[in-house]
């Protein structure tokens, strides 16, 4: 069995941050493992933070993870919402 992975982001996430947020992710050192990715002290502020998120949760997944996001903020999660109902 493959022990959790916890990765812990901190900081405010935007367009000019948003880069560094993907690059932190190496899936060939998670070899799917499950991942937590504790996001309690930090917020994102548009919609390019939040495609970063998207982008990096479907990428851990696809190489055979069981991704959770933990600690989101209530002003982060709302504009998760907003942007996931948005594309609908």
């Amino acid at each position: 069995m493959r022990h959790l992975r916890i990765y812990r982001i901190t900081g405010q996430l935007f367009f000019a941050s948003a880069d560094m947020l993907e690059d932190a992710f190496d899936v060939r050192e998670i070899d799917g493992a499950p991942v937590h990715i504790d996001v309690a002290r930090a917020h994102f502020w548009d919609v390019a933070a939040v495609a970063v998120l998207t982008k990096v949760v479907a990428r851990v997944r696809k190489h055979g993870s069981v991704v959770e996001v933990i600690g989101l903020n209530q002003a982060s999660r709302g504009l998760i919402l907003r942007l996931d109902a948005a594309s609908e």
